[in-house]
């Protein structure tokens, strides 16, 4: 079961940070050869589908990554392992609230969509430090 849960994580990890890799590196710069309505009706398709993968990933990381803790670090005494992995837990809900917030149907967030771009290389570049961390926990 252990494993399972791992590969899940894993899967999970990857298609989220794949997709944000996927819309910030091919489709953002691909909008610009569309006209304006063109962009806005694309953006929001994309994002329609995209937000049910992302939420799904989100729910499959907290549950496989709780899970994981128990298992894995629960019984280790407070130190450098549960330090890095308290910043790495951090760091994955900052990549969540930055997801969810580009992706909640909710007019109100226009403001914070309109720099979509911007906001996805945050996360990305989050996302990519949280595995960096996760490869660093997994040799410990």
């Amino acid at each position: 079961m252990t494993v399972l849960v791992q590969w899940v994580h894993l899967i999970a990890a990857v298609t989220a940070v794949g997709g944000m890799a996927f819309m910030l590196i091919i489709l953002m710069p691909s909008l610009r050869v569309l006209n304006e309505e063109q962009r806005v009706q694309l953006v929001r398709a994309v994002s329609g589908r995209f937000r049910w993968v992302s939420w799904g990933a989100i729910i499959l990381l907290i549950a496989s990554g709780i899970f994981n803790i128990r298992v894995r670090a629960w019984e280790a005494p407070w130190g450098t392992y549960w330090s890095v992995l308290t910043l790495k837990v951090s760091l994955a809900l900052v990549v969540f609230v930055i997801s969810l917030l580009l992706t909640l149907p909710i007019p109100g967030l226009e403001s914070f969509r309109a720099h979509r771009q911007r906001w996805l290389s945050i996360a990305l570049g989050i996302a990519v430090i949280v595995i960096l961390i996760s490869a660093y926990l997994r040799g410990s």
